[in-house]
């Protein structure tokens, strides 16, 4: 049966989104990836330096295989794994993180362990804890973003009050927490799964995603409350981010190969943005999922285009991730904000009749602080300014961030998905 617009969405309403995966890709959606046992060996954990971390800018880098955090030095951009440190718990994979270099503290959501907690970045040590699911009665952190203020954290409750399965999403909520102890000072209405968070980056707003909705809530960073809500988009909102000034905003859509738009003064969305897959990939139809093929598509409903980021350092270009042609599409925003355009293309990998990085369905976009590397999840090291894939790895992760030290303090970090947060 041909998945149109209206039957996707009537599914995703009524609780049925399974319904729509293609046969293999089921567990592979529940977790969002390949798990733990896909992919080449671990390497054995380092401690901590007696050097680290100085003058220099490092990746934390979730590593689910592995249980723990590796850090990547790349001051130079060298990429070179230094130490590690492990979860909170041991179990089930990261669903976010993300960093307040004025506390020195990293912060990470673990989905299937209902586990939230604060590491400190120069030891790894575990500063608090909270199991949400035996204190609030709310499941499955997901992807996390701490206020510019680093007061608070807002975290997406994917399963927020279910027993089993995808009934009750009009119940689902987003929590607030004290980013120094883990308390619930919030509780924000998110219907439609709740699962990607962006920290506006001039301190305005906190923008709330969910997974099977077609709108957007927008919450103020001070008071925590909902502000508005733009929308519909054409499709449910996947990842997401502003520009550096919060006047618009950049979505993946489920079932649209490019980006939503839309004017966040006004509340209003723009016309999509739209890619055409170049023909190198397209003659290849049959390895689609569209065509019958294996497909890519291992994130929960299938989306078209899945990881989306900002690039750092003035660009203002949205590296688009098309999850069914291993390409990233770039978008200039800066020229025409409210109608991007297409500048380039990126090709993630050459056999162009697989579906790319099947082995961990991995399928998100961060970037270096400085905006001259890309991380497209699957270890690969792009060069952002020749559009290449480098000869350097770091461990396959959807969830990291890089932090910049100066004699010892962090000073600044990026975000997941690209932003710039602290001192300069």
């Amino acid at each position: 049966m041909k998945t149109t617009r209206r039957r996707f969405l009537a599914g995703t309403t009524a609780g049925l989104a399974t319904g729509l995966q293609i046969p293999g890709t089921v567990e592979a959606q529940r977790r969002g990836g390949g798990g733990p046992e896909a992919g080449p060996p671990v390497p054995p954990m380092k401690p901590v330096p007696v050097s680290f971390p100085g003058t220099g800018r490092y990746l934390y880098v979730t590593n689910d295989r592995g249980r723990r955090v590796d850090i990547f030095e790349n001051t130079s951009g060298q990429h070179s794994l230094l130490w590690s440190f492990a979860y909170a718990d041991p179990g089930g994979r990261v669903g976010g993180c993300c960093a307040d270099a004025a506390t020195q503290r990293f912060f990470a959501t673990q989905l299937s362990d209902q586990t939230v907690a604060a590491y400190d970045m120069l030891t790894g040590k575990i500063l608090w804890q909270v199991n949400t699911a035996e204190k609030y009665g709310l499941r499955e952190p997901d992807r996390l973003t701490v206020t510019v203020d680093g007061k608070a954290l807002f975290v997406p409750m994917n399963f927020s009050r279910e027993k089993s399965g995808y009934g009750g999403w009009q119940n689902h909520v987003y929590i607030v927490l004290d980013a120094a102890t883990g308390e619930k000072i919030a509780e924000i209405p998110r219907p439609g799964r709740p699962h990607n968070s962006w920290c506006g980056e001039a301190g305005k707003y906190m923008y709330l995603g969910g997974r099977s909705d077609q709108t957007l809530v927008v919450a103020d960073q001070k008071t925590y409350k909902v502000v508005k809500t733009i929308g519909p988009f054409n499709w449910p909102i996947r990842m997401f981010v502003t520009d550096p000034r919060e006047r618009y905003f950049y979505t993946t859509l489920t079932r649209t190969v490019g980006i939503g738009v839309a004017e966040i003064a006004a509340g209003k969305v723009l016309p999509d943005a739209l890619v055409e897959t170049p023909k190198a990939r397209t003659r290849y139809w049959t390895a689609s999922s569209a065509g019958g093929g294996a497909g890519s598509l291992p994130h929960g409903d299938n989306p078209w285009s899945h990881g989306l980021g900002m690039r750092p350092g003035g660009s203002e270009e949205v590296w688009v991730l098309n999850d069914e042609w291993g390409y990233l599409h770039v978008f200039d925003t800066k020229a025409n904000p409210g109608q991007p355009k297409v500048k380039g293309h990126v090709e993630l990998f050459d056999k162009i009749d697989e579906a790319w990085n099947w082995q961990t369905g991995l399928r998100w976009v961060a970037f270096s602080l400085d905006g001259k590397y890309c991380y497209p999840s699957d270890g690969s090291v792009v060069d952002c300014e020749t559009g290449k894939k480098t000869t350097m790895k770091i461990a396959p992760s959807e969830k990291l961030l890089e932090v910049e030290f100066r004699d010892g303090k962090a000073v600044r970090n990026s975000g997941q998905q690209g932003g710039v947060y602290g001192r300069t």
